[in-house]
């Protein structure tokens, strides 16, 4: 299962179970109180921020009472080394008698027991903000590839390019990262149509140093000087990410295509929304797994 987000996100106004757009939610929590045969395995994913909600509280509640054996957790792709950061709120039940290869705690997990790829915590001891590469990649106990490795090796930049009126009006709040880059920021549904907070674009000139081209930026602006504005953003060329891209950066497999029907916001949209495969296929292979099994995933 996975609610609409809106409700918890931290830009949203957090009204949990108050919001419309947790009725459908509520009202499946409701169908597994009265069902027959309850389903024997569950997943649930949201947002960072669902586990301080009273949506949760509901849900664990439910849960309990239904004889469920569940564990949460809050993890990132980063740590199996992917270069994108979407913390989410992961919870895994297993209907009675049924448990789990590792006894169940009341704290909500930043690891997933047995794994291979994610047996250690996540600790972002990032002091600067997320742009703090270099103090990522310290804290981490898996080597984080570099976004190069997710790129398509061509791109319509007539297609893919931040356009001028964007460049111009909103270019100083946009999360801006280097093809060599190991980082990059949660890509939401509205990627490419709205700038802040929505997901990281690629400078694909790298010999420019982007602070020092803002700044001149800036000051060309304060000149009035528009046509030398643009220039100096035009230089840093500027893109998003494909979405072919960005189901790279979510673990989709190579063979995964879009209908030739759907347009390029329904794509963005679409992935938005979507989990990290590979995350979940470790939860997966976790909620599965059986107590008599060798510990090792």
């Amino acid at each position: 299962m996975s609610p609409p987000c809106q409700p918890y996100t931290r830009i949203g106004l957090k009204q949990g179970s108050q919001d419309g757009r947790a009725k459908s939610f509520l009202h499946l929590l409701e169908v597994l109180k009265g069902m027959q045969h309850r389903p024997k395995y569950i997943l649930v994913e949201n947002v960072k921020g669902f586990e301080i909600s009273d949506s949760r509280d509901m849900l664990v509640e439910t849960l309990e009472q239904c004889d469920y054996a569940f564990q949460e957790f809050l993890l990132t792709p980063l740590q199996l080394g992917i270069p994108n950061s979407r913390m989410r709120y992961y919870l895994l039940a297993k209907l009675k008698p049924l448990t789990f290869a590792s006894e169940v705690t009341k704290i909500i997990l930043g690891h997933i027991p047995f794994s291979h790829h994610m047996s250690f915590d996540f600790i972002d001891q990032r002091k600067g903000g997320i742009t703090n590469e270099q103090q990522l990649l310290d804290g981490m106990t898996v080597a984080i590839e570099p976004l190069s490795t997710y790129l398509e090796s061509s791109v319509d930049t007539n297609v893919y390019n931040v356009p001028d009126k964007v460049l111009l009006k909103h270019g100083h709040v946009f999360d801006i990262v280097l093809p060599n880059s190991h980082r990059s920021c949660c890509f939401t549904k509205g990627y490419s149509h709205y700038v802040e907070a929505t997901g990281s674009v690629l400078q694909m000139n790298t010999s420019l140093n982007v602070i020092s081209v803002f700044e001149e930026a800036a000051t060309a602006k304060e000149n009035g000087e528009t046509e030398k504005q643009l220039a100096l953003l035009q230089s840093l060329q500027l893109r998003y990410f494909t979405p072919r891209e960005v189901a790279n950066l979510m673990g989709f497999p190579e063979k995964f295509t879009f209908p030739d029907s759907s347009s390029l916001k329904q794509r963005y949209r679409t992935l938005g929304n979507s989990i990290n495969v590979r995350l979940v296929s470790e939860l997966m292979r976790y909620l599965l797994k059986e107590v008599s099994e060798n510990t090792e995933a």
